[in-house]
């Protein structure tokens, strides 16, 4: 199957999807329009969604307070994250309905992993958008859930693959299918609008995979590229909560902090933010990696070992 093949036959499949259901569509509709406020919003939430935006604003993610009041909840969230999380559960409720042998436990813990170090590295580099952030880490790998639930024989044949030839994901997907799950994903956020700095991130966010355009200077797809290449060299955890992560690295994003001030100074005015980011990113990603091994065991030398199920 041809790259172009692959890229039809998706868009095909994703043309299908709902881009809302009946519970979201008035809270989308509010979300997109600026005159609407935050008491019009929890008027409209269901149950479910109430409860939803409650789990997420008391995770260890937004900190260490109890957040009991949905009125807070969605204020503390903001319209961006709160659209975020619609967009996100429409589409991981389809995929994991038609799902049975995916390990889906798995899948979660790479994304909340992922999302507690790009925080840290966002956090040590000033990067104002955090929430952004999440997201990227979070849908990331949807594609693979679009490979698993569309792509079925080409899946196990992806599978086998890396078992037998002890391939990365990326590498393994391209010679089966033409094209990596980090694109498939892009194509599909775009069909749900998310913004094209994220769909950007979600397709480059793989060291091993397509290379970057040198001109890029997408700082969140750069971060969350890096958080995503910090994670894969450590197992994950299994008594850690992913997000508690964050606060296990509180130290490390205070020293974090420091270096990045002095090196703002000493460089900032001679040579510009955009040329010294990369050097900023590496000084930040070697300290979370030095500290980040505390708490984490160093990944397993081969791919079947690391990812037996895909």
């Amino acid at each position: 199957m041809t790259t172009e093949e692959t890229i039809e036959r998706i868009e095909t499949k994703i043309k299908k999807l709902p881009l809302v259901d009946t519970e979201v569509v008035g809270i989308i509709t509010l979300l997109n329009n600026p005159a609407s406020n935050f008491d019009q919003i929890v008027e409209k939430l269901s149950p479910s969604l109430a409860a939803r935006f409650l789990n997420i604003a008391n995770s260890a993610y937004y900190g260490s307070r109890e957040v009991r009041s949905i009125n807070y909840a969605v204020q503390l969230l903001g319209y961006g994250k709160m659209k975020d999380i619609l967009v996100t559960s429409i589409l991981m409720d389809h995929f994991t309905r038609q799902l049975k042998q995916f390990n889906f436990e798995k899948f979660l813990k790479q994304a909340q992993v992922c999302a507690s170090v790009a925080k840290v590295l966002g956090e040590i580099l000033n990067f104002n958008q955090l929430d952004d952030l999440f997201t990227v880490a979070t849908l990331q790998n949807i594609g693979k859930l679009v490979i698993a639930v569309y792509f079925k024989d080409e899946h196990e044949q992806i599978v086998a693959l890396k078992k037998s030839q002890d391939l990365p994901t990326c590498e393994a997907e391209k010679m089966i299918l033409g094209i990596s799950h980090a694109e498939i994903g892009a194509i599909v956020l775009k069909r749900f609008n998310v913004p094209a700095q994220i769909c950007e991130a979600v397709k480059f966010h793989d060291a091993r995979d397509t290379v970057v355009p040198l001109e890029n200077n997408n700082y969140l797809q750069h971060i969350a590229r890096q958080a995503t290449t910090i994670v894969g060299q450590f197992s994950l955890p299994k008594d850690i909560a992913p997000m508690d992560l964050y606060h296990m690295l509180r130290a490390t994003i205070e020293e974090g902090k420091r270096n990045y001030r002095e090196k703002i100074q000493t460089q900032l005015r001679s040579s510009g933010y955009a040329r010294i980011f990369p050097s900023l990113l590496k000084q930040a990603a070697d300290l979370v990696i030095h500290d980040l091994s505390a708490h984490l065991r160093a990944r397993a030398t081969t791919i079947a070992e690391v990812d037996p199920k895909y």
